[in-house]
Protein backbone atom coordinates (compact mmCIF):
# COMPACT_ATOMS: atom_id res chain seq x y z
CA UNK A 1 0.00 0.00 0.00
CA UNK A 2 1.89 2.69 -1.01
CA UNK A 3 1.46 5.97 1.09
CA UNK A 4 0.67 9.79 0.37
CA UNK A 5 1.86 13.15 1.74
CA UNK A 6 0.70 13.52 5.07
CA UNK A 7 -1.65 16.16 5.64
CA UNK A 8 -3.06 18.09 8.20
CA UNK A 9 -6.84 17.41 9.25
CA UNK A 10 -9.24 19.71 8.10
CA UNK A 11 -10.64 22.35 10.37
CA UNK A 12 -14.29 23.23 10.35
CA UNK A 13 -15.51 26.15 9.23
CA UNK A 14 -15.53 29.12 11.24
CA UNK A 15 -12.40 27.53 12.94
CA UNK A 16 -9.72 29.17 14.99
CA UNK A 17 -5.89 28.46 14.19
CA UNK A 18 -3.96 28.03 17.43
CA UNK A 19 -3.09 31.75 17.33
CA UNK A 20 -6.62 32.69 17.75
CA UNK A 21 -7.03 34.12 14.48
CA UNK A 22 -9.11 32.99 11.30
CA UNK A 23 -6.39 30.72 9.06
CA UNK A 24 -5.66 33.75 6.68
CA UNK A 25 -5.73 36.43 9.07
CA UNK A 26 -2.59 37.41 10.03
CA UNK A 27 -1.94 37.69 13.59
CA UNK A 28 -1.81 41.53 14.84
CA UNK A 29 2.31 42.63 15.41
CA UNK A 30 3.25 42.26 19.86
CA UNK A 31 6.50 43.34 21.41
CA UNK A 32 9.14 41.77 20.08
CA UNK A 33 11.08 41.58 23.68
CA UNK A 34 11.76 43.41 27.00
CA UNK A 35 13.55 46.45 25.18
CA UNK A 36 10.26 47.81 24.01
CA UNK A 37 8.49 47.64 27.36
CA UNK A 38 7.94 50.88 28.31
CA UNK A 39 9.72 52.22 31.59
CA UNK A 40 7.26 51.60 34.81
CA UNK A 41 6.44 54.79 36.13
CA UNK A 42 8.08 55.14 39.61
CA UNK A 43 4.96 54.83 42.23
CA UNK A 44 5.77 56.15 45.93
CA UNK A 45 6.14 53.82 48.66
CA UNK A 46 2.44 52.03 49.73
CA UNK A 47 2.17 50.48 53.15
CA UNK A 48 1.25 47.05 52.89
CA UNK A 49 -1.82 47.56 54.90
CA UNK A 50 -3.05 50.28 52.70
CA UNK A 51 -3.23 47.72 49.28
CA UNK A 52 -4.02 49.59 46.37
CA UNK A 53 -5.40 52.34 47.99
CA UNK A 54 -2.28 54.24 47.16
CA UNK A 55 -2.35 53.41 43.42
CA UNK A 56 -5.71 52.20 42.34
CA UNK A 57 -8.05 55.14 44.66
CA UNK A 58 -11.21 54.99 43.47
CA UNK A 59 -14.19 57.31 45.35
CA UNK A 60 -18.85 57.27 45.12
CA UNK A 61 -18.14 60.27 42.69
CA UNK A 62 -16.00 58.57 40.57
CA UNK A 63 -18.27 55.35 40.64
CA UNK A 64 -21.04 58.15 39.70
CA UNK A 65 -19.63 59.80 37.17
CA UNK A 66 -18.27 56.58 35.39
CA UNK A 67 -21.58 54.36 35.77
CA UNK A 68 -22.66 55.74 32.16
CA UNK A 69 -19.86 54.72 30.27
CA UNK A 70 -19.56 51.74 32.10
CA UNK A 71 -23.11 50.56 31.11
CA UNK A 72 -22.32 51.62 27.60
CA UNK A 73 -19.68 49.28 27.69
CA UNK A 74 -22.09 46.42 28.76
CA UNK A 75 -24.49 47.51 26.56
CA UNK A 76 -21.53 46.69 23.49
CA UNK A 77 -20.94 43.22 25.15
CA UNK A 78 -24.45 42.39 24.88
CA UNK A 79 -24.60 43.77 20.83
CA UNK A 80 -21.25 41.72 20.32
CA UNK A 81 -22.68 38.84 21.66
CA UNK A 82 -25.62 39.43 19.56
CA UNK A 83 -28.08 40.53 21.76
CA UNK A 84 -30.24 43.49 21.75
CA UNK A 85 -29.54 45.54 24.29
CA UNK A 86 -33.14 47.52 23.34
CA UNK A 87 -35.29 44.08 24.19
CA UNK A 88 -37.56 44.16 27.22
CA UNK A 89 -35.58 41.47 29.49
CA UNK A 90 -32.10 43.47 28.79
CA UNK A 91 -33.26 47.23 29.08
CA UNK A 92 -31.86 47.75 32.52
CA UNK A 93 -28.91 45.05 32.48
CA UNK A 94 -26.61 46.89 31.29
CA UNK A 95 -26.77 49.35 34.12
CA UNK A 96 -27.21 46.50 36.85
CA UNK A 97 -24.28 44.98 35.27
CA UNK A 98 -22.23 48.11 35.95
CA UNK A 99 -23.70 48.56 39.81
CA UNK A 100 -22.79 44.74 40.37
CA UNK A 101 -19.01 45.23 38.72
CA UNK A 102 -18.46 48.44 40.72
CA UNK A 103 -19.84 46.22 43.63
CA UNK A 104 -17.98 43.07 43.12
CA UNK A 105 -14.82 45.51 43.22
CA UNK A 106 -15.31 48.42 45.67
CA UNK A 107 -12.82 46.62 47.81
CA UNK A 108 -10.21 48.74 45.94
CA UNK A 109 -10.60 51.70 47.33
CA UNK A 110 -10.83 50.27 50.46
CA UNK A 111 -8.25 49.95 53.20
CA UNK A 112 -7.44 48.01 55.93
CA UNK A 113 -8.13 50.52 58.49
CA UNK A 114 -11.65 50.96 56.58
CA UNK A 115 -12.72 47.40 57.40
CA UNK A 116 -11.19 47.21 60.89
CA UNK A 117 -12.50 50.23 61.82
CA UNK A 118 -10.19 49.99 64.85
CA UNK A 119 -11.46 46.26 65.91
CA UNK A 120 -7.92 45.32 67.18
CA UNK A 121 -7.76 45.78 70.61
CA UNK A 122 -4.70 44.22 73.48
CA UNK A 123 -6.47 41.42 75.53
CA UNK A 124 -4.56 39.23 77.67
CA UNK A 125 -5.54 36.09 76.49
CA UNK A 126 -3.43 32.87 75.66
CA UNK A 127 -5.99 30.66 74.28
CA UNK A 128 -6.84 29.86 70.57
CA UNK A 129 -9.03 32.48 68.73
CA UNK A 130 -11.51 31.38 66.07
CA UNK A 131 -13.15 33.36 63.91
CA UNK A 132 -15.99 31.88 60.82
CA UNK A 133 -18.49 32.68 58.42
CA UNK A 134 -17.11 35.92 57.48
CA UNK A 135 -18.23 36.85 54.05
CA UNK A 136 -15.97 37.02 51.18
CA UNK A 137 -16.39 38.28 47.83
CA UNK A 138 -13.49 39.19 45.01
CA UNK A 139 -13.32 39.01 40.98
CA UNK A 140 -11.05 37.30 39.03
CA UNK A 141 -9.01 39.44 37.55
CA UNK A 142 -8.60 37.00 34.46
CA UNK A 143 -11.97 36.71 33.78
CA UNK A 144 -13.77 39.27 35.38
CA UNK A 145 -16.05 36.67 36.81
CA UNK A 146 -16.85 36.98 41.00
CA UNK A 147 -16.65 34.50 43.44
CA UNK A 148 -18.06 34.40 47.15
CA UNK A 149 -17.43 31.92 50.22
CA UNK A 150 -17.09 32.25 53.57
CA UNK A 151 -13.88 32.95 55.00
CA UNK A 152 -13.19 30.86 58.76
CA UNK A 153 -8.93 30.93 60.80
CA UNK A 154 -7.86 29.87 64.33
CA UNK A 155 -4.76 31.33 65.81
CA UNK A 156 -3.05 31.12 68.67
CA UNK A 157 -2.28 34.32 70.46
CA UNK A 158 1.50 35.14 70.78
Amino acid sequence: MEKGPVRAPAKPRGARCSNGFPEGEPPRPGPSGPAEKPPRPETKSVQPADGWKGERPRSEEDNELNLPNLAAAYSSILRSLGEDPQRQGLLKTPWRAATAMQFFTKGYQETISDVLNDAIFDEDHDEMVIVKDIDMFSMCEHHLVPFVGKVRFSLFPS
